[in-house]
């Protein structure tokens, strides 16, 4: 059984934005695991260099940035049609608020 897949020629699209929304919509999990990289990415990246400018890594402080920097990424993707879905740009505002309260909540004295 030979399946037919569509490729990026039919999509007859011009633009980088249109190569995201064929991959978004070819494999549905590309957009989610994209943001999940970025926010990986950045936490991380802002955990490590506090702690190696500081000599102490605040994860509350990463946490809560790298959630606003993913928060604003999905909500740009989300006014291109067909690029992210509702309900993951909702997600992400709401990891951005969790991030918000677990660095309000993890205050030291």
């Amino acid at each position: 059984m030979i399946l037919a897949f569509r490729t990026f020629t039919e999509w007859n699209k011009t633009g980088l934005d249109q190569m995201f929304v064929y991959a978004s919509d070819t494999v549905p999990i590309f957009t989610p695991m994209l943001l999940f990289s970025l926010f990986m990415i950045t936490m991380l990246a802002s955990y490590f260099s506090s702690k190696r400018l500081g000599n102490d890594g605040d994860f509350a402080a990463s946490f809560a940035v790298a959630g606003f920097i993913t928060a604003i990424v999905a909500i740009v993707m989300s006014i291109i049609p067909g690029m992210i879905d509702t309900y993951v740009t909702v997600i992400t505002i709401i990891v951005a608020i969790i991030g918000v309260m677990f660095l309000y909540f993890s205050k030291r004295k």
